[in-house]
């Protein structure tokens, strides 16, 4: 019986991962909260990389695009994992 509750908290524990967003705020992975929270990175970092028009920071303006990738493909992973754990509903 122990090791059934054991295995149970084991899934549970890795299940459940919590983010702590930019606020302070604890929430779980893959929430409507989190997804918010890597939109809005998103959006500043574009708005940001769209700011560098001289041609002396396209290393720079690459590098911020690869950044913007990178969080794109994690809020992608998040709502994923968010629609298939029940946080958010998925839209159509």
């Amino acid at each position: 019986m122990n090791k059934h509750l054991l295995r149970e908290f084991i899934k549970e524990s890795i299940r459940l991962r919590e983010v702590t967003l930019s606020n302070g705020k604890i929430v779980e992975y893959g929430s409507s909260s989190h997804i918010g929270e890597l939109e809005r990175m998103i959006k500043e970092l574009d708005s940001f990389r769209r700011q560098l028009r001289s041609k002396a920071l396209r290393k720079e303006r690459y590098t911020i695009s690869r950044a913007i990738d990178s969080l794109r493909l994690i809020r992608n992973r998040a709502r994923k994992s968010g629609i298939k754990t029940g946080l958010i509903v998925e839209d159509d």
